[in-house]
Parts: structure tokens; sequence; C-alpha cells
């Protein structure tokens, strides 16, 4: 697991004055600060990578230390996968030699990872070079159909380096086998925004610990566990703001640590909760008013750091006393006997900051109302948080959104919101168009939105069921699926939830019509939701219906308070839906001449190379072949 910290003492970055001496002395680098400087462990704590982002000419600058470990290696690649694949790798790839014999090649992998060519066009810019570290750069998109765009999303590193020397004079060569101490591929956000350390002095800050106290896992594949514990008296006392919040997981090989969450007892202060230890279906009713978001964790996240400017407020004399932990075990093995003690670890201050921020739930609401028919490539499911709901929940001058956090299980590929102002589209508020369901850090924003009373958001998930023969539900176990965006903003509101479903109206029409239109007899009017679905003889023709269906049928709306209420003055069954074009690639001319627009816009001098697989309807606009033909039959 990565923890990256929000900033950085001299002593800490001792090992990399070299590169920032080399920046400073470069034009291109002069107007970078240090809360641009980001790290990153590639392997057992001496290989380090460190880079800054140059947002104004567009470019990466990477520093990689102890690559060659004093000569003691000749080869030393680095670069980056759309997904982790080690297929068509773009890579640098240095060699060394003595300290004398220098060169490097941009170059990529073949398709069976077996081979290694040299890229015809070279953007591996050598900035510094010797026996211990490498120091380079490479703009964010070399329009060179053989390099990996940068970009926001996620992103995956890949290194690795070997004691051969490779012969590279014919263009090509055979890939090294080089052992697993000497390789490796992790997730990364590259082009993120810059950190952020805490200003209060270290004496200022206090801890709270919210774990579980050796608790043993169930065998079954999901869990979820829940602790309510009590605040302790110097909390009660005053109020305090939350300004990190970090995950204590158990240091297992293998962790069976889903996701965690905190929740705030937002009743009386006066309402006692009993104690709570245990299975979270089995928890006192009480302990489900328990359900204010505080802090979140998922696969993959670190610490994370509130702006200077806001906090979560937390304790005093008007606080209820209670908080509970959720933790969700994912054991697909039915492990027996597993002790876990995870939990979060929330730093917090006693000088109020400015704002009060809070946390919001966007997306779909946890329901098999919902689902993805097997063997699909992309297949979308949205959550509006829609206009109405925010016209009525939200002060006039609404709120700005710093952090976001998005959420699938196993199926996720791509998730994005969209923010819309009447009939404007803005800017997206957050989007991974790489998603993995095994990095689902708290993103910072570079660009905080502001958003509304009026404004939709609008959450869309895509799928990819292909290897999968039956119907994925919506639903909390991790073989079900989730579509969420846990956004944290401020000033905090008392809106808690904005999420939707497809309303019961239209799925009754829409299992009325797959029985007595589609013939599909074992459909049954009226019958559990999961079953119907299920017993659905799934073709690609159908599977686009369903689609249609979920993009234009009324909503079952979600704009609810922090106790699960939902605002009046409107009526959520039946709510309309908010209007969203979702494109979809074709091959006619007139979606070519947009992709060579696009292309265009993107690169001053596109090739064909670079664009070809977009005209040819493969691949989305991002360069993802999301839309490739299914698997499924007629």
């Amino acid at each position: 697991m990565l923890f990256r910290k929000p900033a950085y003492s001299v002593l800490e970055l001792h090992w990399l004055l070299p590169f920032i001496v080399v920046c400073v002395s470069l034009v291109a680098c002069s107007n970078i600060s240090t809360t641009q400087l980001h790290t990153l462990t590639l392997a057992h704590g001496s290989l380090k990578l460190a880079w800054m982002i140059d947002w104004y000419k567009r470019e990466v600058l990477f520093h990689v230390k102890n690559t060659f470990a004093s000569g003691h290696y000749q080869t030393f690649a680095i670069g980056f996968s759309a997904r982790g694949q080690l297929t068509r790798t773009d890579l640098c790839v240095f060699s060394l030699s003595h300290g004398l014999y220098q060169q490097v090649h941009d170059s990529y992998t073949s398709r069976d990872f077996g081979r290694l060519f040299v890229d015809t066009l070279q953007n591996c810019d050598v900035m510094r070079m010797n026996e211990n570290s490498i120091a380079f750069r490479r703009k964010f998109d070399t329009c060179d159909p053989q390099d990996v765009p940068f970009h926001a999303g996620t992103m995956y590193v890949v290194w690795w380096r070997s004691t051969e020397l490779l012969d590279l004079s014919h263009n090509w060569t055979e890939l090294p086998i080089v052992s697993e101490q000497n390789y490796g591929v992790i997730p990364v956000q590259l082009l993120r925004a810059d950190s952020i350390g805490i200003p209060e002095h270290p004496n200022e800050r206090k801890h709270l610990d919210v774990r579980l106290q050796h608790v043993v896992v169930p065998r079954g594949e999901t869990t979820y566990w829940c602790k309510i514990q009590r605040l302790e008296p110097w909390l009660l006392a005053a109020k305090h703001h939350v300004v990190q919040f970090e995950p204590l997981v158990d240091g297992h090989k293998v962790s069976l640590v889903h996701h965690m969450e905190v929740f705030q007892c937002t009743m009386d202060v006066h309402v006692d909760i009993p104690a709570y230890d245990g299975n979270c279906k089995d928890m006192p009713e009480e302990g489900r008013l328990c359900s204010k978001v505080m802090a979140l964790w998922a696969m993959g996240a670190g610490t994370f750091t509130y702006p200077p400017e806001a906090g979560l407020p937390i304790g005093g004399p008007e606080f209820n006393p209670y908080i509970r932990l959720e933790v969700h075990f994912n054991n697909p093995h039915l492990e027996a006997g597993r002790i876990d003690s995870s939990g979060m670890r929330l730093t917090l201050v006693s000088k109020l900051r400015h704002h009060d921020a809070a946390i919001m739930e966007l997306g779909l609401e946890y329901t098999d109302k919902m689902v993805i028919p097997p063997g699909q490539v992309a297949f979308p499911l949205t959550g509006y948080c829609i206009a109405e709901c925010t016209g009525i929940a939200l002060p006039p001058s609404g709120f700005e959104v710093f952090g976001s956090q998005l959420h699938t299980h196993l199926r996720g590929v791509r998730v994005l919101t969209r923010h819309f102002r009447g009939a404007r589209e803005l800017p997206t508020l957050s989007q991974d168009d790489f998603f993995s369901h095994h990095y689902q850090e708290i993103r910072q924003l570079r660009y905080k939105p502001r958003v509304l009373p009026g404004d939709a958001l609008v959450t869309t998930c895509y799928y990819d069921t292909r290897g999968y023969e039956t119907t994925t539900l919506g639903g909390f176990s991790i073989s079900d699926e989730m579509c969420v965006n846990y956004i944290h903003y401020y000033p905090a509101t008392k809106l808690e939830l904005c999420k939707s479903s497809i309303s019961e109206k239209s799925l009754v029409n829409y299992f009325a019509y797959m029985r007595e239109v589609e013939n599909q007899t074992s459909v049954v009017p009226g019958g559990a939701r999961s079953n119907n679905y299920k017993s659905i003889h799934w073709t690609q023709t159908r599977a686009e219906e369903l689609m249609d269906v979920y993009l234009t049928e009324p909503l079952s709306m979600q704009c609810n308070r922090s106790d699960g209420s939902r605002f009046d003055g409107f009526v959520w069954e039946d709510a309309p839906i908010t209007q969203v074009k979702f494109p979809k690639p074709t091959s006619s001319s007139g979606y070519n001449q947009e992709i060579r627009t696009t292309a265009k816009t993107l690169c001053s001098q596109p090739t064909m190379n670079w664009f070809k697989p977009l005209m040819e309807g493969r691949c989305d606009r991002f360069g993802e072949c999301i839309y490739a033909e299914s698997k499924l039959k007629e």
C-alpha cells in the first residue's frame, strides 16, 4: 500500500536535491514550486520516483533514485501502461556501462511482452544521468501513437532493470529475463493537484484512532462489521476540526479490508446509543441512525488532507458523543481465523478553520433495481443528483468541491461526474477514464467547482462484464456493483445523499414488456427484481434496450439528510430525469470529421495512426476502446 506525505522537510528531500538543482536551472522549471513535488516508492524503499508537473509547458519532469545501483545494473527502463498490462507498454530505456556508455531509447514492448522495439519518434528527454540516478522529462501528449498520453486519471508506472546491456542497434531486441525484485507495475495519479500540508504546528494536533480490536473475520465472502464507540471527554468539551485522516490497515500480506467508513451519530446530544461490536446486519436500530459520513477509505487510497481553509467538525457540547466505524471485509477464499484490527486515524486541531467541511454521496442507490447484463464491454449506469434536489437543499451560495473519491466494485472501468447548470454543461467535476477498483484514492481537485442551487450532478460508471455468464446486480456484496462519488466540499450543508435509481413504475413496465413482447416467460410480474433480471436471456439488442430504459425513464430520487429523511417540497418518486447526452462513436463521416477536429485540438500535427482506431469506431475520444463489439450472440 502506498502512503504519500502532503509536505516534505529538507531532510526528507536530501535524495532529491540534485534533481531540484537541475530543475531550478532550467527555464521550463523556473515556475515550479515544491508543492508540485510528488514521490512514489518503486521497490523496497531504495528505488524511488519523484516528479514535478509543469502545467504551463505541459510536461512532467522525472527523477529516479538508485536506478543502476552504483553500476550493478546496466539497463533501467521506466514507462507507462494504460491499464497495468505489460503488452504494448511505453518505456524509456536507459543504458549505462562503467559510467561511460550512456544511451536512452524511447521504446515500446510487443503484444506478447517478449520483444522491445525502438520508437520512430524519440520523446524521452534526458536531463541528467549517472550510476545512481536519472532525471528526464516528457510532454503530457507527444502525439505519438506508441506513447501513452499523460492524464489526470489512473495510470500505471512500469519499471524493470537488468544486468545485461541491451543491443538496440537493429531497433529491436528480445526483452531480458528479470527477477521479481527487478520489475514492478504500480498505479498512480500522475497529473495530480499540488500537495497540501497542515499549517498547524505538530504540538497543536491531536489524534483520534477509530479501529477494531482483534476481530475474527467471518468466513463469508462479504461482511460489514460495525463498531460503535463513545468519544473521549476532552473531545466533547469543545468543537474541533478534522484536518486529515488516514487508514490503519493491519499489515497482512493480503488484506481482507475492501473499504472503511466512519459515521457521525446525528441524534440529539442526550440520546445514548448502545455499545456494539459485531456484524452490521445485527446492529441495534439506534446504531443505524449513525449515518453521516466523516471519513472513508477504499483499496489503494492513502492519507487525505483538508485544504487549510476547511476542516470537518467533530466534538463539542452539541455533538452526540457516539461515532460508528464500518469495515467491509472481502473474504473470497472463505479464510477462517483471520484477526483484524483495522480502522482510521483522524488528525484534529482545536483552533477552528474558516469553513466546516462535509462529505456528500452522489451516484446510484445500493439496490438491485439497476443491473449490468453479461458480456458487456462498457455498460453505463448513471445516478442523478437532479436540479430539483439541489434547488431545495442548498443555500444560495452553494458549495465548493475540493476532493472526490470514485467508487465501484470489481467490474467498474470508467467513472465520471458531470456538472450541469440548466441546459449548459460545465467542466466535469471528476473523472477517471482508466478507473481501477484496486486504486480508489481520494483525490484533491485541481479545478474546484462551485455547485449552486438548481445545478445537476450526473455520475456515470461503465462496467466490463466480459467473461461473466450471469447478470450483475446492484448491491453491497463485492460480487454486486456500486456507482458512487464521495465528494468533499465546504461549507457544510444538510444534504448528505443525492442519489437515484430507476422508478418502481418504470421497472414494472419494463418487466411486463420483457414478458409480453420479448416472450421472456420466466419473468414474473410482481416477482423479485433480482430473479426477473437473472431469468432474461440476454442478447446485445436486449442489453442496449435496457441501457435506453435506464437513460430515459423517470427516477426514484434520494434527496436525503444525514438521518435518512428526504427533503420536503418535491415528489421524489417518478422524478424527471436530467437530460444528458451519451454519444456513442460510430464510423459515420460526421463522426470522423469530429475526431479529426479533436485530434488537431490535442496534437498540432496528428498522424493517421494517431486517430485511426477512433475513426473506425473502436474507441471513444479518450482513446479507450470501450465500445468494441460485444461477444454476445443474437
